[in-house]
């Protein structure tokens, strides 16, 4: 019997299946029978993880304003049938990436924490599709619209990049909708917002990044209109910079407490002037007052950071961790660390093997003399497994374009590497 002639065949001795495929399976992923999310080109995946290029995405909301459309679009048909076969896609490559380092992936996650969802797997129809329509889990980036131009970042993610990278002449990546500063995710706004408030009152959790979603309208109108139907009930997920917790008319802690969870990543690589420095916008101490602000107002908040781990900051990840923690910003398991992959001059495999040997041992030293002095810290244990994988996994051949473009944002923005980074100074010699 084919694989496409019966998946109820497939499915008859369900609890030996559902083990291989979520504990098992080095492919199957829990994200396509529960998310849809959308990156700010308008390219609609499975996940924010997915690695979207030569028409593997599953929509376009360029194209096809309907978010509902790419539920059951031909490639996530594909996908969710590879996946129960055991076969690789290409849309999921940041993932197998991610666990050759020996880094608890995405996909890992999604299987972990979303299994009670299962018997979505076993309705799966024959092509792939699935009969229900209701999608727990939705991840938008409305805009690039973004108040930073963060050093590993372009114009696809912040709108205020745009400038600069004309001046450089460095190309946005992907390079689409290069004439746009603003890029809005929907080419026909009131298709999508029709569609999109269909799903809201059957969602489970919501999910904002941007750009920065705490300076975008959308994000204020889609928390409004939850609020207006008493669809509070809802889980508020954010990747946010963590700048503003005011924006026009509205105060992001009023509206955070009518929610039953709001769970906030915000997204750090480092402090003080080091910290500013990778991400051209911020101002520490109005982070960490920020960060003060929302444990006293609004204590239902999962407070937790993320940190993309990059040439600039790997000398002083151990440190930062360090910091955070022992301030009471974060708890020891609510801080992770992701692999910086692109733009690929920025990513640790190129930093000189001196540096490399530095680094090795101020994270020896900090799990030897800090971690295992903490009882929940073998989430940062394996993300600092991942780092050290990645970096020693090949000499990077990118210290030539690393040079270029510093030196250019340097001159452009008045700014000097060496001054702020002078451990990296080599980087740059």
């Amino acid at each position: 019997m084919k694989f496409s002639e019966s998946l109820s065949y497939f499915f008859s001795k369900l609890s030996g299946r559902q083990k291989a495929l979520l504990n098992d399976s080095n492919v199957f992923c829990m994200a396509p029978w529960l998310q849809l999310h959308a990156q700010t080109n308008g390219l609609v995946a499975p996940c924010c993880m997915s690695a979207v290029h030569d028409n593997n995405e599953i929509g376009d909301l360029r194209k096809n304003s309907d978010l509902q459309a790419a539920w059951n679009s031909s490639n996530m048909k594909q996908l969710r049938l590879n996946m129960l076969q055991g076969k690789k896609s290409s849309i999921c490559n940041h993932c197998y990436d991610y666990e050759k380092v020996g880094k608890f992936s995405e996909r890992m996650q999604y299987n972990r924490d979303f299994r009670r969802y299962f018997p979505r797997v076993t309705a799966t129809l024959k092509d792939g599709s699935l009969k229900e329509m209701s999608v727990p889990l939705i991840d938008l980036r409305f805009s690039n619209k973004c108040n930073y131009k963060c050093r590993i970042c372009d114009s696809a993610f912040s709108s205020i990049w745009y400038e600069e990278e004309q001046k450089i002449g460095r190309p946005r990546r992907p390079p689409t909708f290069d004439t746009e500063k603003e890029i809005r995710m929907a080419g026909d706004e009131k298709k999508f917002w029709e569609s999109y408030e269909r799903m809201l009152p059957q969602v489970e959790r919501l999910h904002f990044a941007g750009g920065e979603p705490l300076v975008m309208d959308e994000h204020y109108r889609v928390l409004d209109y939850l609020i207006s139907i008493g669809k509070t009930d809802v889980t508020l997920s954010y990747n946010t910079n963590f700048s503003a917790l005011r924006y026009k008319k509205y105060n992001i802690i009023d509206l955070w407490n009518k929610f039953k969870k709001v769970d906030v990543w915000a997204s750090l690589d480092g402090m003080g002037e080091q910290g500013d420095y990778q991400r051209k916008g911020q101002h520490w101490h109005k982070i960490e007052e920020n960060i003060r602000t929302v444990h006293r107002e609004c204590p239902k908040v999962l407070f937790g950071v993320n940190v993309t781990v990059s040439i600039f900051n790997v000398l002083h990840v151990p440190e930062f961790y360090r910091y955070m923690v022992d301030n009471k910003f974060v708890e020891p398991d609510r801080m992770n660390l992701y692999l910086l992959f692109d733009p690929d001059y920025f990513n640790i495999t190129n930093l000189t093997s001196s540096i490399k040997e530095k680094a090795l041992r101020q994270f020896e030293d900090f799990e030897r003399n800090y971690l295992s002095t903490l009882s929940n810290s073998e989430n940062i244990k394996n993300h600092v497994k991942a780092v050290v994988a990645f970096m020693m996994s090949e000499n990077g051949s990118k210290q030539k374009e690393f040079r270029h473009w510093v030196s250019s944002v340097d001159t452009l923005r008045e700014e000097n590497f060496v001054s702020v980074f002078p451990e990296l100074a080599e980087m740059i010699a």
